[in-house]
């Protein structure tokens, strides 16, 4: 599958058009479509785009998120804290040892979790612990206004269902003027969360495996964000 991408809003809706109107479809056998993130790169791939984890919208100032009934977060964006070194305090300190005796850091903070509160000062988003000191994860307002300002603007949310191999696109809603004055709030308030996912490379290592951490919302909170939503006909 190799379409060329749109060229316009008007092309990029034509497509999702066509691909609601199409129903079931069968998703091809290749490891991009395997796993989670599939479904999501399968409408992709019919819609022509070609993206990434960039800090753009995936096409024409429109970014596409794919979700289901069962989807309890999406991922708005990936940006990793400061200062380059927090990943691996937080591991060492807070980190617990897998099967593989790998220490990991897997947590998802809404505003608050049984270790953890996001606070605002000075500017800057801080995760810190609930119990003792030491270095935290730290972003700046503008760290975050600018990714969510330049690839969040605009939203096509896309719901489908899926029966094994076979896949349908069952309806979109449109998402516009991202609401910048609020997007800080919503994360503290824990509408958006946060999402830790790192682990050691080998047990003891200095070395990690970062999957990024995310900034996440359930779908029916994304109308929060937002200040214009629509269906999409």
């Amino acid at each position: 599958m190799n379409r060329t991408p749109p060229n316009s809003k008007r092309e990029l809706f034509d497509r999702l058009r066509h691909v609601i109107r199409d129903g079931w479809q069968t998703i091809p056998s290749v490891k991009r479509y395997h796993g989670h993130g599939g479904p999501g790169n399968f409408l992709e791939d019919l819609l022509g785009l070609k993206v990434g984890n960039q800090d753009i919208a995936d096409s024409v100032g429109w970014e596409i998120k794919y979700y289901t009934k069962k989807t309890s977060l999406i991922t708005l964006f990936h940006k990793e804290a400061s200062p380059p070194t927090i990943m691996r305090h937080m591991v060492s300190r807070w980190g617990w040892k897998d099967d593989h005796g790998r220490k990991s850091f897997r947590h998802t903070i809404k505003g608050r979790s049984p270790k953890f509160k996001v606070v605002e000062d000075s500017g800057q988003i801080i995760v810190r612990p609930l119990k003792g000191n030491g270095p935290v994860p730290i972003w700046t307002h503008n760290d975050l206004l600018n990714i969510a300002g330049g690839k969040l603007r605009r939203l096509l949310l896309v719901e489908g269902t899926r029966d094994g191999n076979k896949i349908r696109f069952l309806r979109a809603d449109c998402f516009e003027n991202l609401h910048l004055e609020n997007f800080i709030y919503e994360v503290m308030r824990g509408t958006v969360c946060i999402d830790f996912d790192v682990r050691e490379m080998k047990p003891g290592s200095k070395g990690l495996r970062n999957h990024g951490t995310k900034f996440r919302v359930s779908p029916n909170d994304v109308c929060r964000l937002y200040t214009k939503k629509e269906r999409f006909t």
